[in-house]
């Protein structure tokens, strides 16, 4: 079985995935390319590069950095919005007011690349890694083409500028310079890729296709933006429940397009087999779209798991990171069953 993984951006939500991959290492799924942006993308590049044989010790270390801590009564109410003023473990507040006229962000991302050093062997994440880390795919908004880049761990070294470049959402986080792919290798400013596609669904399909070997082929799709939620009751919610429907009908149409691909390539399954019994079919075979169809080798089984409470994505508070993290993983374990 060739299987990969896809990992939204979503701030805090962010512990949904974590128990989600907690689910599937406990299961033994074997994951052979992981794609991710933002919080999807730190996530996985701790997944694939783990400086651990278990990667559920760095993930598990790697949440504990990113929780906020937890304020005493009275001042609990407030526990949601600790993050407001950084967090430990991927921002803090700038601290040059003086050049307030001039800035492109609130914070700076320092904490979180001490973060990844911490806890990701970069080694691992290069094209000639010998060490069997499952194929990393991490995407980010290039400002001056305008599109997405996607950094692939089979075709550059992925370093953790790659993995910030992803999560640099704006007006929050400045643009990162990292590393452009391809041939014409040169560093490039980068903003969130969740600006251009929150969920990189077409890098793990293409991924799979790629895959040599005659095999089942899974792609488990983790969606962190349901279309449904509450409404809502002040304007950091309508602002949270913008994002949510621009993210989620993007999503819905991604995996409408994935299923309808799946589809076809049953249907030419079935054709072949209709070849069998009635040779004047044969010639089909030469149609292009016949070829076309055939070069994805077998269906891509979709697996989606999705989390259903959307509310908090800034809230690293340890009571909801717990909270996720155990929905998280009871999804996972409901959407196989």
């Amino acid at each position: 079985m060739a299987t990969g993984l896809v990992l939204q951006g979503g701030g805090a939500l962010g512990a949904f995935e974590l128990g989600v991959i907690e689910w599937m290492l406990d299961n033994n799924v074997k994951l052979d390319v992981v794609s991710g942006v933002s919080i999807g993308a730190i996530n996985d590049t701790v997944l694939a590069g783990s400086k651990h044989d278990d990667p559920r010790k760095d993930l598990s270390a790697l949440w504990n950095d990113l929780t906020t801590l937890t304020l005493p009564p009275p001042l609990d109410i407030a526990n949601g919005k600790v993050s407001l003023f950084g967090n430990p473990g991927m921002y803090a507040p700038r601290g040059d007011y003086l050049n307030f006229w001039h800035w492109t962000s609130f914070y700076q991302t320092g904490p979180l690349r001490r973060t990844l050093a911490k806890y990701v062997n970069f080694d691992k994440l290069k094209p000639s890694s010998v060490d069997h880390a499952p194929q990393l795919i991490l995407t980010a908004t290039n400002l001056a083409s305008g599109k997405l880049d996607k950094f692939d761990s089979r075709k550059m070294a992925v370093t953790a500028e790659h993995v910030v470049a992803s999560g640099s959402l704006p007006p929050s986080f400045p643009m990162t310079t990292a590393i452009s792919p391809g041939k014409g290798e040169r560093p490039m400013p980068y903003w969130d890729g969740g600006l251009f596609d929150n969920t990189p669904l077409s890098k793990v399909i293409e991924a799979l296709e790629n895959d040599s070997t005659d095999s089942q082929k899974t792609m488990f799709v983790v969606n962190l933006f349901p279309s449904s939620a509450p409404l809502p009751r002040n304007i950091p919610e309508v602002i949270n429940r913008m994002m949510t429907l621009a993210f989620s009908n993007r999503t819905e149409k991604d995996l409408q397009r994935a299923h309808r691909t799946t589809h076809i390539i049953q249907l030419i399954e079935e054709l072949d087999r209709l070849m069998l019994e009635h040779p004047e079919l044969l010639p089909l075979k030469d149609h292009p779209g016949y070829k076309a169809v055939k070069e994805r080798k077998r269906p891509i089984h979709i697996v989606e798991i999705t989390n259903t409470d959307v509310t908090g994505p800034s809230d690293f508070s340890p009571g909801a990171i717990e909270d996720r993290r155990l929905r998280g993983y009871a999804a996972a374990a409901a959407a196989v069953s």
